[in-house]
C-alpha cells in the first residue's frame, strides 16, 4: 500500500507545482501591479487547496488509518476498493457516505480526474440509489469548481486558454437570450465536452450560478445513471469501454441534438420569416 500513499503525494506535489508555474507564467506576461494581485490570489487558491487536503486527510486518518484506503487510478484497482468499501459500508455506514461524498467534492471543485471510478464505486456500493447521490454531488463539485474559478482563476484561465474561452464565450452569447440553460445541458450531455473547462470558464463568461448548477444536475443525469448503473457489474467488467461503447455515446450525442433542436427551429424560423 505504500505505492497508493506515494501517488497520492506526487498527485499533491503536481497540483501545488502547477498552482506556482502559473504564478511564473504570468509574472513573465503581466505588469508588476498585475502579477502581485495575481500571485496573491493563487496563494490563497493553494491554502484552500491545502486546506480540503488536510480535511480530506483527517478522513481518511479516522480509518485507523487504515493503508488499504486510497483513490483509485484503474478499474482492477476499483474492484478490489468496492470490496473493501463494502465491509465499511456494513460496519461503519456513515463514515462510508461522508468519505465517499468528500472525496467526490474534492476531486470535482479542484478539475481532479476519477468522478468516472467514483461514480462505478457509488454504485457498486449503492446500487441505482447512488444515481441521485452522484448527480447531486456532481452539481455540487462543479459549482465549487467554479466559485473558485471566479474568484482565484480568471486571468490564469485567459492566459493559458485564450481561444477556448474567446470561442466559449462567443457560444454563451450567441444562446444568452434565446434558451442559455438548454445550450448549457446540451454540453453536459455529451460527455466528451471537457467538462472541467465549463466548470472554469462558465463564472468568466458570466454564465449565472444558478442555471449552472441546476445544468450540471440534469444535464449529467444520463451520463451519471451509465454509470452508476454499471457499477453494480462491477466485478465482470473488464475496461472503461464495457460502459462507455460508441454505441453510448452516439445515443448520447442524439440526445444533446435533440435537446438543443427547439433552439435551433426559432432560431432559424425568425431568421427566415
Amino acid at each position: 500500500m505504500e505505492g497508493h500513499s506515494r501517488h497520492g503525494l506526487n498527485y499533491l506535489k503536481l497540483y501545488v507545482y502547477n498552482i506556482l508555474f502559473a504564478g511564473g507564467r504570468l509574472a513573465s506576461c503581466c505588469a508588476p501591479n498585475t502579477v502581485l494581485m495575481q500571485w496573491s490570489k493563487l496563494l490563497q487558491l493553494l491554502t484552500v487547496f491545502l486546506g480540503f487536503t488536510f480535511c480530506l486527510y483527517i478522513l481518511y486518518w479516522l480509518s485507523g488509518p487504515d493503508e488499504r484506503l486510497h483513490l483509485p487510478r484503474q478499474l482492477e484497482d476499483l474492484k478490489e476498493l468496492a470490496i473493501l468499501a463494502e465491509d465499511y459500508k456494513v460496519n461503519r455506514p456513515v463514515y462510508t457516505l461522508v468519505l465517499l461524498v468528500s472525496v467526490y467534492i474534492y476531486k470535482q471543485s479542484f478539475a481532479i480526474p476519477g468522478s468516472f471510478l467514483l461514480n462505478l464505486l457509488s454504485g457498486a456500493l449503492y446500487g441505482l440509489k447512488g444515481f441521485p447521490l452522484v448527480s447531486f454531488l456532481s452539481a455540487v463539485g462543479a459549482t465549487h469548481c467554479y466559485i473558485l474559478s471566479k474568484y482565484f482563476g480568471r486571468d490564469t484561465l485567459k492566459t493559458y486558454f485564450p481561444d477556448r474561452i474567446q470561442y466559449f464565450n462567443k457560444l454563451v452569447e450567441q444562446n444568452r437570450h434565446s434558451g442559455l440553460f438548454r445550450f448549457l445541458i446540451s454540453l453536459r450531455l455529451f460527455p466528451m465536452t471537457p467538462n472541467w473547462l465549463i466548470n472554469m470558464a462558465s463564472p468568466i463568461v458570466g454564465v449565472p450560478i444558478i442555471p449552472f448548477f441546476f445544468s450540471v444536475f440534469f444535464g449529467l443525469m444520463p451520463y451519471n445513471y451509465i454509470t452508476v448503473q454499471a457499477g453494480e457489474i462491477l466485478r465482470s467488467l473488464e475496461s472503461a469501454s464495457d460502459v462507455i461503447s460508441y454505441k453510448t455515446m452516439l445515443v448520447l450525442g442524439v440526445v444533446a441534438v435533440l435537446n438543443f433542436a427547439p433552439v435551433l427551429h426559432k432560431k432559424y424560423k425568425s431568421k427566415f420569416s
